[in-house]
């Protein structure tokens, strides 16, 4: 049984062919240049091409049983009453929002019922936080359709527009408990239900039609599950759709996710919570990970040092570092735990003694860092993890997963995939299809995964390092 599972994100279009039994038989992806993504402003039209094309390169002439897509947990488009764009899709990385954010944070008692009534924050990734900017700058929104990256792709593969109960939820317009379109936020932004998706959930398939089979070169008919949300789709991926399973990703940005099965949020409302794929995921995040190294790499060291020779040059707490040197990880804001979304970043505490392998050691530090803030917080909210997953291109370096174990003092399982968010698409496709029962049950195995234990030696060290952190943090905005 073959399936297709199509993503697009904040950096690439991507599609997979995946066998029910030989797992990932091809896969193609393209990566979006600065044409393209414009500070997390996306051409939608090009985005949807990329995926439509990299959908094609490896589904076409094939046996395809169903197809599912995976999208980013926050974006929005508006579009015209025949579903075409009316401009660039902003994604959780465009910034333009905060300072509308910013007054609205002055107005605590909007502010905490906001979060109490959707689990999101005031923040500008969120797309309610977009909404209200536009309708605060005289943007026309009446009459105009409101969108998600997945579900623009969905609706030019079935006609239909459709979003994900999950996607909707992580946008900020979703009650969370009764998982439906919340009136109270719809009056704030002065727009109509009707002006949203349809909602459903992966069970809601609809068929391709025949202009969708033509896009993509396959048979017409066959089942078309709604887009999901990345961070959703990486829980049913990395096998973490079981309740007390924690998935641990650091890639451009960073985020710890734990499904409940009820929704969990925090007093100092520094934790987020969504509709996942079937129960809720709580979880925090941080704006700056994978792009501050990749920063630090081409900005500070111009290019010079690859990431083979930055791993060579002994970054590791035995090598000299300024005792007080911290690095805060919010080049591109804040998320967890305070959601300062103007909050800005940097070296603090430098004595002039580090060298550039010191520097990347503080650096890789500050961003784990700011993720114990997070998980610190989150057990607030939802109590200890049976387990954590760890994974994205924190995986290619040795001494940094070795550095997550030592930081958070938790062993930690490693992900055996790259594609965890993609590969969760591919389950719902194949539950589409009748070939997955349960989608829960997808990767849940986690007996074969490689683990890094905790230096307990370490911990101590890093307990030191992390208060002078906090104390940078307390003192910076």
């Amino acid at each position: 049984m073959l399936v297709l599972a199509m993503e697009t994100s904040t950096s690439a279009a991507k599609a997979v062919l995946v066998d029910r039994e030989k797992g990932i038989l091809d896969m193609a992806m393209e990566t979006f240049g600065p044409e393209v993504d414009r500070e997390g402003a996306q051409d939608t039209e090009a985005v949807l091409r990329a995926a439509l094309e990299v959908g094609r390169r490896v589904a076409r002439g094939r046996d395809i049983q169903a197809v599912a897509l995976g999208g980013i947990w926050h974006s929005v488009v508006l579009l015209d009453d025949r579903m075409r764009p009316q401009g660039r899709t902003y994604t959780w990385a465009y910034r333009g929002a905060a300072g509308s954010c910013r007054n609205l944070r002055l107005q605590e008692g909007l502010a905490e019922e906001l979060y109490r009534r959707t689990g999101c924050m005031v923040h500008a990734s969120y797309p309610r936080q977009v909404l209200l900017d536009m309708k605060e700058r005289g943007v026309p929104l009446k009459g105009k359709r409101i969108a998600s990256q997945g579900a623009c792709l969905f609706q030019r593969l079935t006609g239909e527009f459709m979003e994900s109960v999950s996607t909707a939820s992580g946008s900020g317009w979703l009650h969370l408990e009764d998982r439906n379109y919340d009136p109270q936020v719809l009056d704030l932004l002065g727009i109509r239900v009707e002006q949203l998706g349809l909602l459903g959930s992966y069970r809601d398939v609809r068929p391709l039609t025949s202009k969708g089979a033509a896009l993509l070169g396959i048979a017409p008919g066959i089942p078309v599950v709604p887009s999901h949300p990345d961070g959703a789709l990486n829980q049913v991926g990395d096998g973490a759709s079981l309740p007390g399973r924690m998935t641990f990703s650091v890639g451009t940005s960073g985020a710890l996710r734990l499904t409940k099965e009820a929704p969990a949020l925090t007093d100092k409302r520094q934790t987020w919570c969504y509709a996942g794929v079937e129960d809720w995921v709580a979880g925090a995040a941080t704006s700056g990970a994978g792009n501050c190294v990749r920063w630090f790499k081409e900005k500070v060291l111009g290019g010079k040092w690859g990431y083979p020779e930055l791993e060579r040059g002994g970054v590791s707490l035995e090598a000299p570092v300024g005792p007080g040197a911290v690095f805060l990880p919010f080049l591109f804001g804040e998320r967890s735990p305070g959601w300062n979304d103007g909050r800005r970043g940097g070296f603090v505490g430098l004595e002039g003694t580090e060298d550039a392998a010191g520097l990347y050691t503080v650096l890789r530090e500050g961003i784990l860092f700011n993720l114990l803030q997070g998980f610190q917080a989150l057990l607030e909210a939802s109590g200890e993890p049976r387990a954590l997953v760890l994974s994205g291109g924190i995986l290619h370096s040795p001494q940094w997963t070795q550095m997550a174990a030592d930081i958070f003092q938790r062993p930690l399982h490693c992900s055996d995939t790259s594609q965890a968010s993609v590969l969760g698409a591919a389950a719902l496709a194949l539950h589409a299809a009748g070939g997955l029962e349960e989608v829960k049950e997808f990767a849940s195995d986690w007996s074969g995964l490689r683990v890094v234990e905790p230096r307990r030696d370490r911990g101590e060290l890093y307990g030191e390092r992390f208060g002078e952190y906090c104390r940078w943090y307390g003192k910076t905005i």
